[in-house]
Formats: C-alpha cells, structure tokens, sequence
C-alpha cells in the first residue's frame, strides 16, 4: 500500500502575492516639491523672516556668551533707523543672494567671506575673546544658510557624486584633491599678502587715525614673523573663495549652451535694435558662461565685503568712522577681485 503523496505548499495552493516593503518617504524629494508650490516672492519673504528670528534666537539664547565681550565695543544703538537699517541690511543681503541664484552652500561661504572683516577687527584689535567671535560669527552664517537650505534646492556642482558628468563641466578637475589644494592655498596667499602689505605700509597710521581708543594694534607690528600664523589663519577663507568663484564658475552647466557669436552678431545686426542692447551683445554677450559667473560673483562679493564691513564696522562698533570702515573693507574687498583674477587665468587655461 503507497504512502498518500504529500503535496508542499507550493504545489496545492496558490501562491500569494509577496508584499513589498513599505517605501520611506524620500525626504528631500518632498522638500523640493514642497518648495516649488510656494511662488518666488513668498519664498523669498519667508526666508528674510526665517533669517531674522533665527538670528534673534540664537542670540538671545547664547547672550551669556557674547553679551559680556561685545557689549564693552559696541555701540548703543537709541534711534529706530539705526536697528531698522541693520535690519533692511539683512534683506539686502539675502536679496543679492537669492537674485544670483545661490543655494545654500554659496550662501554659507558667501556670509563667511563677507563677514570675515568684521570678527577678524574684534579678535585681533578689540580683543573679544575666540568664544565670542566664534559664536556670534556661526550665528551669522547659519541664520543666513539654514533658510536657504530650506527654500532653495542645491546646485549640481554641489552634489558631484550624484550628478551626471554631462550637467557639470570639467567634473574630474572640481573632484580632484591636488586641484583643490593648490588653488585654496593661492587664495589664501592672497589675503595673506594684502593684509600683510597693508600692515607694513599704511594701516597702523589709519587704525589710530580713524578708529578711536582701538585696544591694541600689535598685530600690524609683528613683521615677517608674523606671517605664517596670519596664512595659516586664512586658509579656511581661501577654501571657501576656492568654493564659491572657481567651482561654481568652471562647473556651470554644460547643458545649457551659450549662444556662438555669430549668432550673437547676427542678433546685434537686426535693423532697429537698441544700442544699450547691440552694446551688450557685442561685450558682455561675447564672453562664455563660466566667465559671467566668475566676474557677476567676484564683483558681487567684493561689493557686499566692502559694504557689509561699512555697515557693520560703523553702525555697530564705538569710535568707527565711515572713512575707517571703508578702508579696512577695501583690503578685503581688493584681495578678492584679486583671487577672481587669478581663477580667471586658471579657467583660461585650455581644455578648463
């Protein structure tokens, strides 16, 4: 007598459909969807109001930090259109940088660059001890990028791991670490040189002249001895001027062609054509991409260095003139348009 076959699962029942895993929300896809539902002004109203309570925040929580230090160099701000100034400054600020189309790793370097005058003054000449500047300076940075990383999707030369080589340009040059050594230590040499110039020349006279009761000035003094320390002090500025000129200019996007020029003398040449508009197209039209980007960002961050330390520097630190401030933003300012020169020359090289 046979043993009744047994039959598996398999074989006498029907099978199951299998379940698929629940997929996790994709959080940054969300974010972006989120994002291209708000309209551009609202956007970017929301992000001059997340900046200014974020900032305020910040602030009023770590007071006990920073209040003590700043309070014996700042001054006393009674009049209404003193703060609100300051405040219409921030706008500005944000302005400049949601109109150049910045993402939320340019916004940090660009407030880095742009700010770095005022702190380096309060460390190295009023004597506000490392923890406050370090501080307060964060605040600044973050209360300005952490809307932007909210309302503002990043750029493709900002995630070259994921992004296609045909998106960005010279994609093997942008990841290659020598590359990007060598171009932030020349940025940083650059800096070093015109403070170390200003210092050894005219500065000291100007510091007393018009920066009243300043506490100390022994760092203009300190000679070539001091040199290193002050490179060494300015290689994260270097990196982050590397980030925001050279790596967005050379990695524009490659998809997105600009015009030959013939066709932009043929486009010049249309009969009735305005001349502002035959004007541009015969210069500023002429040049290629990643050259408009470097000039339209070096010349923006060198304005906005210059007049940030005006508006900072005079609006907010006792016995500052005008004259003063402008004269230590020019220093910066100046060694900027100075390392967008030097990128340039690197982005002329052929096959960059």
């Amino acid at each position: 007598m046979s043993s009744p076959k047994r039959t598996t699962p398999s074989e006498g029942s029907p099978r199951r459909p299998s379940r698929k895993a629940p997929s996790v929300p994709d959080v940054s896809s969300q974010l972006s969807c989120t994002r291209e539902k708000i309209p551009s002004p609202a956007r970017f109203g929301l992000l001059v109001l997340s900046s200014l309570v974020l900032s305020s925040a910040l602030f009023t929580l770590t007071s006990a930090i920073t209040v003590g230090d700043l309070s014996s160099v700042s001054k006393h701000l009674e009049n209404w259109w003193e703060v609100g100034g300051l405040i219409a400054w921030r706008a500005v600020e944000l302005g400049l940088a949601w109109i150049a189309g910045f993402d939320g790793r340019d916004v940090f370097f660009f407030t880095l660059l742009t700010h770095v005058p005022t702190f380096f003054l309060l460390l190295h000449f009023y004597g506000v001890r490392p923890t406050t500047i370090v501080t307060s300076f964060t605040i600044d940075i973050l209360s300005m990028t952490v809307p932007f990383m909210l309302l503002r999707r990043p750029s493709s030369v900002h995630s070259l791991s994921g992004a296609r080589s045909e998106s960005v340009s010279n994609h093997g040059i942008l990841q290659d670490r020598l590359t990007s050594i060598y171009t932030s230590v020349a940025a940083s040499a650059i800096f070093s040189v015109f403070l170390y110039l200003s210092y050894y020349t005219w500065l000291p006279a100007f510091l007393v002249t018009h920066f009243e009761d300043i506490p100390d000035i022994r760092v203009v003094h300190a000679g070539p001895a001091g040199l290193p320390g002050l490179f060494l002090s300015l290689l994260v500025e270097g990196y982050a001027a590397r980030d925001l000129l050279f790596v967005s200019s050379a990695g524009w996007s490659a998809e997105e062609k600009s015009p030959s020029s013939k066709e932009q003398s043929a486009v010049a040449d249309r009969q009735g054509e305005y001349l502002i508009t035959s004007v541009y197209n015969r210069t500023w039209g002429t040049l290629s991409r990643k050259t408009r980007i470097l000039i339209t960002r070096t010349v923006l961050l060198a304005a906005v260095t210059l007049l940030n330390t005006i508006v900072q520097v005079s609006g907010t630190i006792k016995g500052v003139d005008v004259q003063g401030s402008a004269g230590w933003g020019a220093i910066w300012a100046a060694a900027q348009l100075t390392i967008g020169l030097m990128f340039g020359w690197i982005e002329a090289v052929p096959g960059v």
